[in-house]
């Protein structure tokens, strides 16, 4: 019986040693569309239109940015579908080698099969000495939202990434909604590690 007490003893000593951090980032302060495409898209639909006022009253009419009621970042653009997105820029320091990514969100009216999910990338800012150089790596995996298995529209995303202990590095999660219609809302983004 002594044994087995110093047995189970020792094993919770070592394995209380090894405990995963998680790190919850909210979608609406880390999430946001890029600007300048949504201008280059907002340009086609005026001339497409004839009109400003025409093409603001359908740009007036999506939903897209910040929730602050559901603490969320809404993307269901109403013109550019296809071409617009949003980034999500979560920062890595040098404590994280591997680490896993994981996404939370609803799906309101996407259709499977369609096009329009995340990539991701880990960017880092290094000095060559005559200035900063952004440098990109592009992760394998990424997904479609409309292959995501749902529950009552809730769905989650996880994939393993290695940011290899680096510093002045963060993750790029890059993301589309469907071309035809939908609604993404991006609860938040974990980090495990």
């Amino acid at each position: 019986m002594k044994q087995l007490f110093l047995l189970t003893a020792a094993c919770c000593a070592v394995s209380s040693g090894v405990q995963a951090k998680v790190v919850t980032y909210p979608a609406v302060s880390y999430c946001a569309e890029s600007i300048a495409e949504r201008n280059v898209q907002f340009a086609k639909l005026k001339s497409e239109k004839g009109s400003y006022e025409a093409a603001m009253s359908i740009a007036m009419s999506e939903k897209v940015g910040p929730d602050a009621a559901s603490s969320s970042f809404i993307f269901e653009p109403a013109y550019g579908r296809t071409e617009r997105y949003f980034t999500c820029t979560i920062p890595l320091s040098d404590e994280i080698g591997q680490f896993q990514v994981n996404m939370h969100a609803s799906l309101d009216n996407i259709n499977s099969g369609r096009p329009g999910g995340c990539t991701f990338s880990r960017v880092r800012r290094i000095s060559d000495g005559g200035g900063w150089k952004i440098l990109r790596f592009a992760e394998p995996g990424g997904f479609w939202w409309g292959d995501l298995t749902r529950n009552d529209g809730f769905v989650t995303y996880s994939q393993s990434v290695d940011n290899q202990f680096q510093r002045s590095t963060t993750l790029e999660a890059k993301c589309r909604t469907t071309w035809d219609q939908g609604a993404v809302k991006l609860h938040h983004i974990e980090l495990e590690y």
